[in-house]
């Protein structure tokens, strides 16, 4: 059977793409490696494309501009760890998947230190240095918070959680406490500690959360109707 001639014109043209892909990753990893070291202010589309072994103009033709370059970035980021949550998650719901989201934080944390200190240099940057970033970085931050929230949901439908737990306020402050243990163990250069402390982390939050045996579990109060 002959081959269409629009198929072998896409074999090229998706091999052309594919290597895009690769030479835009590879700039992107480039990226994460300066940017943990000095911050994204400091850091050059120049000095990303001669670090990536390309030419010193190559960001600047993909990206270009540096702030497009940093919010490729967090998407080049973000899918990645949301990969890594996705397959700890799997098959599992309310407190179990908490648990598991938990440990994918800090399973990710410590499997890329530089990727994780690249993440929150960007975060801080944020607030001042590069104000522009700052529409993606809180929403990373809301993609945190709804995953946990989510979880939190299915457990109170199914009974786990005790009285009165507000799972928003919970979800934020399993958000922070996470971001803070990340950062302190950036600061001491000890991710091993973090992965250490993760029994202890769920024991907080199990005391904090699971229902007790024979408490009585109450509904959220009914919006009466209009």
């Amino acid at each position: 059977m002959a081959i269409p001639s629009s198929s072998v014109r896409a074999k090229p043209a998706l091999r052309q793409d594919e290597r895009r892909r690769a030479s835009d990753a590879r700039m992107l990893r480039a990226a994460i490696d300066i940017i943990a070291r000095k911050g994204a202010a400091g850091a050059t589309l120049a000095e990303i494309g001669v670090a990536a072994g390309f030419s010193r103009g190559l960001p600047a033709e993909r990206f270009g501009t540096k702030l497009a370059l940093l919010n490729a970035l967090m998407d080049f980021m973000e899918d990645w760890f949301h990969r890594r949550v996705a397959a700890a998650v799997a098959g599992r719901s309310g407190l179990a998947a908490l648990r598991a989201r938990i440990d994918a934080h800090i399973d990710s944390a410590c499997a890329s230190p530089t990727a994780t200190a690249a993440l929150y240099s960007l975060f801080l940057e944020s607030l001042a240095a590069i104000p522009g970033l700052q529409p993606r970085t809180r929403a990373l931050s809301a993609s945190f918070h709804a995953g946990f929230r989510g979880h939190l949901d299915e457990a109170r439908r199914a009974g786990e959680l005790r009285a009165g737990a507000d799972c928003d306020k919970v979800a934020q402050i399993v958000v922070g406490m996470l971001r803070g243990l990340i950062i302190q163990s950036l600061l001491e250069g000890d991710a091993a500690r973090l992965g250490a402390n993760r029994r202890q982390i769920h024991a907080l939050i199990d005391a904090a959360l699971a229902k007790q045996a024979g408490e009585a579990v109450r509904a959220p109060p009914r919006r009466k109707s209009a």
